[in-house]
């Protein structure tokens, strides 16, 4: 019997753990902007446009909102690096 559909089942695992972690995954970035999506009951707005403004710092810019979508219980957050 082979390893492999134990690995298989191992990442599965190991990524249903990391999506439930409550952070906010990057849909995009580049060193003008950033995108967020994360779940709305498990993160608030301003949670994530900290996330983001840590990002910008990084690229020596502060984070300015450019909007914030809601798609069911996730949010989508907009953000330019300036």
């Amino acid at each position: 019997m082979t390893r492999l559909p134990y690995l298989v089942i191992a990442v599965i695992v190991l990524l249903s753990l990391a999506a439930c972690s409550g952070e906010p995954w990057t849909l995009s970035q580049s060193p003008n902007e950033i995108t967020l999506r994360w779940w709305s009951d498990e993160l608030a707005d301003a949670q994530a446009g900290g996330i983001a403004g840590a990002y910008c710092t990084q690229m020596g810019k502060a984070v300015q909102l450019g909007s914030i979508e809601r798609d069911g219980s996730a949010s989508i957050g907009y953000y330019r690096c300036v």
